[in-house]
C-alpha cells in the first residue's frame, strides 16, 4: 500500500551488506596498490631518461613546481566530502617515495630550539620517513645545502627582528648557490602540529613558474636610500612589490634589502637589470620564490560551502 514504512532490515542482512562493503574496498585498496607500484615503475624510467638527458650531470629530480602543479589539478577535479588537505598530504608522501626511487633525498632542517616545529613542516612537505637532520643555525643549514650535504634546507621566515640574516647568504651568483624553492606548510598549520611556525625551503634548483607564485629579489643599495626610496625604485621598474621583507644594515657599507614580489620573476628578467642604473642600487639579485600555498577556499570541499 502507498505510504507503507519499508520493512526493517534484519541484523543478518545489515551484516551480509558490511560484509560485501568490505570485499569492495579491499577490491579498491588492491587496485590502489597496483596503480602506486605502476606508478614508482614509471618515476624509475624518468629517473634513467633524466640521467641520459643529462648526460653525465646530475639531473634535478626535486620538482616544487611540478610538485604543486600536480596538487592543483587533483583538487580541482576532487569530488566529495574526503578532506583536500589529506589528499595533499598523500601526494606528499607519494612524491617523497617516488623521489626516493629516483635518488636520496635528506633535509637540513633548522632547529634552533627543541620543540620550534620546523621538523612537523619539514616531514609533513618532504615525506615522514625521509632522512632528517636537526641543525642549530640557519647559516648551518644554508652551508649544507650549497656543500651538497643536504637536498633541501628548511629555515625560518625572514623577519626584520630576526638575528641571523640567512637570506644574505644567497646575494650570489655563483653555480650551486641555493635558492629558495618553497614556502611551508602547503596546507596551512594543521592542528598540533609545528606550534604555528611558517618556512621556506631551499634547494640548488631554479624556480619553476606555475601560475600563482611570489619571487625574493635582493637589492643592494646605498646607505641613504631609504626603504621607501628603494620600493619606489622597484615599483618604478615594473616589478608587483608584495612587501619589503627584511634589511641587512652592516655597520658600514651598503645595505641588502629583500623584497618579495607578487608574481614569477625570471633571474634574467630585464627589470631586474633595470634597477642597477639607479646610482643608488649597486646590484639586484633574484634569490627564488615559491608557488603560493593553499587557501582555507582552495581546501574546502562542496560540503564545507553548503
Amino acid at each position: 500500500m502507498p505510504g507503507d514504512a519499508a520493512p526493517p532490515v534484519s541484523p543478518r542482512s545489515a551484516e551480509s551488506d558490511l560484509e560485501e562493503l568490505r570485499r569492495t574496498i579491499d577490491s579498491i585498496d588492491d587496485r590502489l596498490h597496483d596503480l602506486v607500484v605502476e606508478r614508482a615503475a614509471v618515476v624509475e624510467r624518468i629517473g634513467a631518461a633524466k640521467r641520459v638527458v643529462d648526460d653525465g650531470e646530475t639531473p634535478v629530480f626535486v620538482r616544487p613546481g611540478r610538485e604543486i602543479g600536480i596538487l592543483r589539478r587533483l583538487l580541482t577535479r576532487h569530488k566529495g566530502p574526503f578532506p583536500k588537505s589529506v589528499i595533499v598530504r598523500m601526494w606528499r608522501e607519494m612524491f617523497a617515495g617516488t623521489l626516493a626511487v629516483q635518488n636520496p633525498l635528506s633535509v637540513a632542517v633548522c632547529m634552533p630550539v627543541r620543540g620550534a616545529g620546523y621538523l612537523e613542516i619539514a616531514r609533513d612537505q618532504y615525506g615522514a620517513y625521509t632522512r632528517m637532520e636537526p641543525v642549530p643555525t640557519p647559516g648551518a643549514v644554508v652551508r649544507m645545502v650549497a656543500e651538497g650535504m643536504a637536498t633541501i634546507g628548511v629555515l625560518p621566515l625572514p623577519m626584520l627582528e630576526e638575528g641571523q640574516k640567512w637570506w644574505t647568504m644567497l646575494v650570489s651568483d655563483m653555480i650551486g648557490t641555493p635558492r629558495v624553492i618553497s614556502r611551508l606548510p602547503l596546507c596551512g598549520i594543521g592542528p598540533g602540529r609545528g606550534d604555528g611556525a611558517e618556512a621556506l625551503s631551499i634547494g640548488r634548483m631554479v624556480q619553476e613558474p606555475t601560475g600563482n607564485d611570489r619571487t625574493y629579489l635582493v637589492v643592494e643599495t646605498r646607505p641613504e636610500l631609504s626603504r621607501v626610496g628603494l620600493r619606489t625604485l622597484v615599483e618604478q621598474a615594473g616589478l608587483p612589490v608584495q612587501e619589503l621583507v627584511d634589511t641587512h644594515e652592516p655597520p658600514s657599507g651598503d645595505r641588502l634589502h629583500l623584497l618579495e614580489l607578487n608574481d614569477y620573476v625570471a633571474p634574467d628578467d630585464k627589470r631586474v637589470s633595470m634597477l642597477s642604473v639607479d646610482a643608488q642600487v649597486t646590484r639586484a639579485v633574484i634569490v627564488g620564490g615559491y608557488a603560493v600555498p593553499f587557501t582555507a577556499e582552495d581546501l574546502a570541499t562542496a560540503e564545507d560551502l553548503a
